[in-house]
């Protein structure tokens, strides 16, 4: 079973974030971006779904964003305490 089916497995029974992926198998970030955004594509009719970053101090939700990447600091008060964004599959 490849990295990325094996995500998707892991993805189908709860929500993860990146960084836990890319713990979980021992590989950089990066590597679990890549195979996230091959997933969103190849998984149809399934979907790969992706709860919001947060800012943890003032709750600003990043509804807007498209990037997997967790963002770096909050537009509304500029802290950078952010709340990764967390995937499942569906």
């Amino acid at each position: 079973m490849t990295r990325r089916e094996q995500i998707i497995e892991i993805l189908t029974k709860g929500e993860k974030s990146a960084q836990q992926l890319a713990n979980d198998f021992k590989v950089e970030l990066f590597e679990i971006l890549e195979d996230l955004k091959h997933i969103g594509y190849s998984i149809k009719p399934k979907k790969l779904l992706q709860r919001p970053a947060q800012c943890k101090k003032c709750s600003f939700k990043f509804k807007e964003r498209s990037k997997i990447k967790k963002p770096s600091k909050c537009p509304k008060c500029r802290s950078e305490w952010i709340m990764a964004s967390l995937f499942r599959v569906e």
